[in-house]
């Protein structure tokens, strides 16, 4: 009888553990009660989910960890959202159409593997104190955003910050790798873009922007990519290689500065930048492995160190071009060769690429938690029970 009076409590002890450790699974948020009730849980075991049907202000407390996603998508009556201690989300962030929300605070959040924010058309800033520093991806689209502040990562995969039109900087200081697609579009017409220690890139392409700095770039393996741009210049002092090289319809364009690039796996386009008159600051480039498509008003071209195009030669202008010296580059094109100056309506051969890589909405969650199997328990009771005994 004294061991069953023992033992039940023991048991009624194991109870507990396992209802306190369900009470932490991922589940629905459909008012502040349910994220009051999260307050005794450190650690959400699967993905947090917050209803469309929230209205107000949802703040959570206590959790500092969610081991899936934090998902909240058209709440439409949602204006705050803050979470003072969560620190880390093992996947995906993602807000989607939540058309009234001003505020979102998450001073301890340091690190999220998958940023998504879409259709945020009243949020002006991010309140992140310590700073968003390791993400793999980030997607910022259709807000109302005027920076990246509270976002500086160290290095990112994929990264789409586009249809964002108040939004005037984005500086990513301490980013020096992008393993992904990287890709700017639609944002406001001054917007400035800093990667003041980006070294390598997989793939890049910028649109609509005032300014973009690329000051430490050494290698693309794919496109690095401008189009319809409204800077004066374009300089990456030490860029040596790339794939293709791409820079169309940027109006204001008067000079590009590419003083250390040697190779060109792809193709090389220059094309309808009406105010570039010359192309003169190329004196390493030695190889284009695709085509050379040059087409504008320029009267000037030199790229003295070339020696091989093995694809297509085509350069066209409606300037005073001087073509006998390109003459001598036809024996060194693989493909067709064409060098026309003075023409009407100068032609480019090869269609721009517009590096338009994937886009990710949302992550897969991680696996729901997995609770104590009966054998656990009964061996904690056993081990108990020997004790009582002793």
């Amino acid at each position: 009888m004294a061991f069953i009076k023992f033992l039940l409590p023991v048991l009624a002890v194991a109870g507990l553990a396992t209802a306190a450790a369900g009470d932490c699974d991922g589940r629905t948020i459909r008012n502040q009660g349910d994220a009051d009730g999260l307050a005794s849980c450190r650690t959400i075991e699967g993905d947090l989910e917050i209803s469309s049907k929230v209205a107000g202000s949802i703040s959570i407390n206590g959790v500092q960890r969610i081991t899936g996603s934090l998902i909240c998508k058209e709440a439409e009556d949602l204006r705050e959202l803050s979470a003072s201690s969560l620190s880390k989300i093992e996947d995906t962030f993602m807000l989607s159409g939540l058309t009234r929300l001003s505020d979102l605070r998450f001073d301890a959040l340091t690190e999220v593997d998958n940023i998504n924010f879409e259709a945020l058309p009243a949020l002006q800033q991010l309140t992140f104190s310590k700073v968003v520093t390791k993400a793999s991806k980030l997607r910022v689209t259709n807000t109302d955003l005027r920076n990246l502040n509270g976002i500086d990562l160290e290095t990112v995969g994929d990264m789409e910050i586009s249809n964002n039109p108040h939004m005037t900087e984005v500086n990513v200081n301490k980013i020096t790798n992008a393993t992904g697609f990287v890709s700017f579009s639609a944002n406001s017409v001054n917007l400035k873009i800093m990667f003041p220690n980006l070294q390598n890139a997989l793939n890049m392409t910028f649109r609509n922007a005032s300014e973009v700095s690329l000051p430490s770039l050494k290698k693309t393996t794919g496109l690095l990519g401008f189009y319809s741009n409204f800077f004066e210049d374009f300089s990456a002092p030490n860029l040596t290689s790339t794939g293709d090289l791409v820079l169309v319809d940027n109006s204001k364009l008067s000079n590009i500065s590419l003083p250390a690039l040697e190779t060109v796996r792809g193709a090389f386009q220059i094309a309808n930048n009406t105010a570039l008159k010359s192309i003169t600051n190329v004196p390493k480039l030695e190889t284009i492995n695709g085509a050379l498509d040059f087409a504008g008003n320029f009267s000037e071209v030199e790229l003295p160190k070339l020696d091989e195009v093995r694809g297509q030669f085509n350069m066209q202008s409606s300037g005073d071009l001087d073509c006998e010296p390109w003459e001598k580059m036809k024996a060194n094109v693989r493909g067709k060769f064409t060098c026309r100056g003075g023409v009407k309506d100068p032609q480019s051969r090869n269609p721009s690429n517009t590096g338009s890589g994937p886009s990710e909405s949302s992550g897969a969650a991680f696996p729901g938690y997995v609770p104590p199997s009966g054998m656990t328990i009964l061996a904690l009771i056993g081990t108990v029970v020997r004790c009582a005994f002793l």
